[in-house]
């Protein structure tokens, strides 16, 4: 048998599942800021450029995995809002403030 695999077949095998309870640590690993668990979530539940939507990704029992290689790029490219308020608009933002 063989020590290497057939020709055209990628060597990284197949997809790197991660759940959310993994993202934090991977995210640290890759060199990017850490995000909670929860916080991985809630990307994706509310975010419309998250790459997998939930319905979408595998589940195993109670848990959603994703893989890595298709998530990273994801948090890389994308840009933190610290501290800003997304629920809320500013009063001045659509209207002149006059009456």
């Amino acid at each position: 048998m063989p020590d290497s695999p057939p020709e055209g077949v990628d060597e990284t095998g197949g997809p790197e599942l991660i759940s959310f309870a993994d993202m934090p640590a991977r995210l640290e690993a890759a060199g990017l800021k850490r995000v909670s668990a929860q916080r991985c979530r809630q990307l994706a539940e509310e975010d419309p450029r998250w790459p997998v939507p939930l319905d979408q990704a595998l589940k195993v029992g109670r848990m959603r995995l994703f893989d890595w290689r298709v998530i990273e790029p994801y948090f890389r490219n994308r840009t933190s809002r610290q501290g800003q308020r997304t629920d809320i608009r500013r009063q001045d933002e659509g209207s002149s403030g006059q009456p």
